[in-house]
């Protein structure tokens, strides 16, 4: 019965231990479904005329192999430069939609760093661009109709 509890008592000093050097996780305020795919209606919802969508697309140099972003064909490598124009964008429309649009080799580092300078910047809906093939693993079928 002592060695029994000898070794109880070790495993739950590993946990203890092991526990103890997690990492913090830190919450996002982005709501993203429970199934993890969002599902789009059969006709697109209206918008209002002064609403323009804010693509980023974060995408790897070809030369350099570091992250620039694309913002609606406008090319940013410095980080910097990138804040002020989403500032100014911000100031002069919050509701605009902010999408990040990832290739799949980018760190997640500059993906939380342009995250978090849409939000500081002012943007009321920061989305993050899907492929729907791949999320709902169904191709749609020809002429865009979508499935039921």
């Amino acid at each position: 019965m002592t060695p029994m509890i000898d070794i109880v008592f070790l495993l739950l000093v590993f946990f203890v231990v092991a526990a103890a050097g997690q990492v913090q996780e830190s919450f996002l305020p982005t709501e993203l479904s429970a199934a993890g795919a969002v599902e789009t209606p059969a006709e697109p919802l209206e918008q209002d005329p002064w609403i323009v969508e804010v693509w980023l697309k974060l995408q790897p140099d070809t030369v350099t192999g570091q992250t620039v972003v694309d913002m609606n064909g406008t090319i940013y490598e410095d980080i910097a430069r990138l804040r002020e124009q989403l500032l100014a964008l911000a100031e002069i429309s919050p509701d605009n939609p902010v999408i990040l649009d990832i290739a799949p080799d980018i760190p997640l580092e500059d993906v939380i760093d342009v995250y978090d300078s849409c939000r500081e910047s002012g943007f009321e809906s920061v989305n993050f661009a899907a492929d729907a093939d791949a999320v709902t693993g169904v191709a749609a079928p020809a002429g865009g109709a979508q499935p039921e």
